[in-house]
Order: C-alpha cells, then sequence, then structure tokens
C-alpha cells in the first residue's frame, strides 16, 4: 500500500503543473479578448529590484539563523551546508540588485 504514494506523489504535481499553465493561459486570453495587452502589464510592474533586495536580505538572514543555531546549540554540522547556500544566494541577489540599478527599461509606443 505505500508503494501507492511514491506513484501518486509524481502524478499529482504534473496535474499541478498542468493546471496552473492552463489557468494562466485561460487569464491570457480573458485579458486578450478585454483588450488588454499583457506584455503591456508585464512591463507596468514594478518593484522587482526591490524584490531582489528584500530577497537578498532574507536569505542572508536565514543563512545567519542556521550558522548561528549550529554555533550555539551545537545541533548538527549539516546545518552549516544549507546556511552557506542561503548567505551565498542572498549576496548573489543584493549584487545583482546593484549591477540592474542603472538599467532602464524599454519602452515602445
Amino acid at each position: 500500500m505505500a508503494g501507492w504514494i511514491w506513484v501518486l506523489i509524481p502524478v499529482v504535481g504534473i496535474l499541478c503543473g498542468m493546471l496552473a499553465i492552463y489557468t494562466e493561459h485561460r487569464q491570457k486570453m480573458a485579458m486578450i479578448e478585454k483588450g488588454i495587452k499583457p506584455e503591456e502589464l508585464r512591463r507596468a510592474e514594478r518593484g522587482w529590484r526591490e524584490g531582489m533586495l528584500i530577497g537578498g536580505l532574507v536569505l542572508i538572514g536565514v543563512g545567519f539563523a542556521f550558522l548561528i543555531a549550529e554555533l550555539i546549540g551545537e545541533l548538527s554540522q549539516w546545518l552549516y551546508l544549507p546556511g552557506f547556500c542561503s548567505i551565498f544566494v542572498g549576496i548573489a541577489l543584493i549584487v545583482g540588485y546593484y549591477l540592474t540599478k542603472g538599467l532602464k527599461t524599454e519602452k515602445t509606443e
């Protein structure tokens, strides 16, 4: 009986992915029917750079939390790996934020 769960997990994952793709397609079609171009909305969205900065800071905080938990609590040496991975991914996001600071978005009218 427990063997079925290993078959159902990928099937459910694939079905969830297909449902997400289908709903996104339906949403785009509804936007096109109302005269809204999906590309224009994507250009109008702001805050992706700020999201990179916030995400980087959060990941650095999570990484330091893993490292401090390991140092203070002496829980497991395996906490070094997610700690350092989180810190370096966070640093990469913050560097990406500052590298894209000078970029201007293209506006076509």
